[in-house]
């Protein structure tokens, strides 16, 4: 595991978290906290020679803390792939999180840029195999690199009383932001990256606002749904889904540490978050990686 801090946007500094098949052996516990359980990995290991895959990781929502997916950033590396989680600012209001729908596509992008362009690590990088998986949020930036174009009535929606596909919905109305606020030209411009061969989305945020009208996505796509099925109208032959049906929507975070749901609740978040038992959830992320790889390694989706 190596760290790099973009900053050629110097109001969006990305940090970039790099997971890579490594030939050191003395590792240790990185990216825990006091509520989630870090991952064993070697930190800035000498990288095992040879060219692989690359996948770029955007994981969480608004509010996700850095590296909240290094369990799945971790497991892609263990299974073959350079990896890269992409951790942006947290936006301080809701004010500025209305515009992450479409910042972090970009810092997707960003974040390719700056693989290929690096020495370090361009060398080793299969230029034909490179995907993107996200989570939530960032499933949300995946699939609109994979070509999905969102729309902005369905977006605009989203907090409606009738449909509320956001868990940040009561966080934008206590701060009197509407979802109409968002930058509505930026919006509008295509996120599709030519140079991304595939993409995951997992519990995709949105959802509704781009997925009627999966047509637009132009590379293999693979839905991985906890616990409910998207439900949508799916016509496009590149886009496939997979139900991991005793799953939630929680299981795509970490291991919670024995006292993570307290802390949660003691800080005005949700414990919720660290409902499913350590084993449990052991065992849903082992089931996610198996379907993200599966998919990968299958002649469509890389």
């Amino acid at each position: 595991m190596s760290q790099i801090l973009d900053k050629t946007v110097p109001e969006r500094p990305l940090a970039l978290t790099v997971w890579y098949p490594s030939a050191g052996s003395t590792d240790a516990e990185i990216a825990g906290n006091a509520v989630f359980t870090g991952v064993r990995g070697v930190s800035d290991g000498p990288l095992a020679t040879g060219i692989y895959p690359l996948v770029l990781v955007s994981h969480g929502g608004l509010r996700s803390a850095a590296d909240s997916g290094a369990w799945l950033s971790a497991a892609l590396a263990r299974a073959g792939a350079i990896t890269v989680e992409i951790s942006a600012p947290r936006p301080n209001t809701a004010a500025v999180a209305v515009d992450e729908i479409w910042q972090r596509p970009r810092d997707i992008s960003r974040a390719l840029d700056t693989m290929l362009a690096s020495p370090e690590w361009a060398e080793h990088i299969d230029t034909a195999q490179i995907s993107v998986v996200g989570f939530a949020l960032g499933g949300t930036a995946s699939l609109s690199v994979a070509g999905a174009t969102p729309d902005m009535g369905r977006y605009v929606q989203s907090c409606s009383e009738t449909r509320a596909d956001v868990p940040d919905c009561a966080w934008f109305a206590a701060q009197n932001v509407a979802l109409d606020q968002v930058d509505h030209e930026a919006f509008a411009q295509p996120a599709r990256d030519a140079r991304i061969s595939s993409a995951v989305a997992i519990s995709t945020e949105y959802a509704t606002a781009l997925l009627p009208d999966a047509e637009s996505i132009s590379i293999p796509t693979l839905l991985v749904s906890l616990g409910d099925p998207y439900l949508l109208p799916l016509e496009n032959p590149r886009v496939k889904e997979t139900l991991l049906a005793g799953a939630q929507v929680s299981d795509a975070f970490a291991v919670c540490t024995p006292a993570g749901a307290t802390i949660l609740a003691e800080d005005g978040g949700d414990p919720a978050l660290c409902a499913t038992a350590p084993e449990t959830r052991a065992h849903i992320h082992a089931q996610i990686v198996r379907q993200i790889s599966i998919f990968l390694n299958s002649p469509g989706g890389s």
